[in-house]
């Protein structure tokens, strides 16, 4: 008898406790960028910048920020995301920090990493205002992390 009411009970997720639907819906309605590596203009540094601002202020685990930032790659970059995936079995559950790695390591390639860094060693204020120079200082900044001290540490 016990079974049988125990085979009428129906279980309710918490309210509280969102859906991986419900999460991926929220975060495609904030129109984070997709990554498809099939345009020239298409900055990899730039893909993981704004997906991560989105995931980031979602508040979620490491794990699940990296489930849906690859939920923005499409075509080439989905399959290269799929095979990476399927050769990692044995490593776990795949985090955010991973992700990125790995993620920077195929699309971004070395020889444009270091032009960046190059003009950003060399970057001078030459005709651009303070504002345009500012920006331009901070976005070429991403490249050469170990040159740019922490100002809030």
């Amino acid at each position: 008898m016990l079974a049988h009411v125990m085979s009428n009970q129906v279980v309710v997720a918490s309210p509280n406790a969102p859906t991986l639907a419900f999460r991926v819906r929220n975060f495609a309605r904030m129109n984070p960028l997709e990554f498809h590596n099939l345009k020239v203009d298409e900055d990899p540094q730039e893909f993981i910048d704004d997906v991560y601002k989105v995931v980031a202020i979602f508040g979620q685990t490491s794990k699940e920020k990296a489930k849906l930032v690859a939920y923005q790659l499409k075509g080439v970059a989905h399959v290269w995301y799929s095979q990476w995936k399927s050769k990692r079995v044995d490593e776990g559950p795949i985090g955010w920090e991973d992700f990125k790695l790995a993620f920077l390591d195929r699309f971004l390639r070395l020889e444009l990493r270091e032009e960046r860094m190059r003009e950003f060693i060399y970057l001078k204020k030459g005709n651009m205002s303070i504002s345009e120079y500012t920006l331009k200082f901070t976005k070429l900044s991403n490249y050469a992390p170990s040159l740019v001290s922490d100002p809030h540490a």
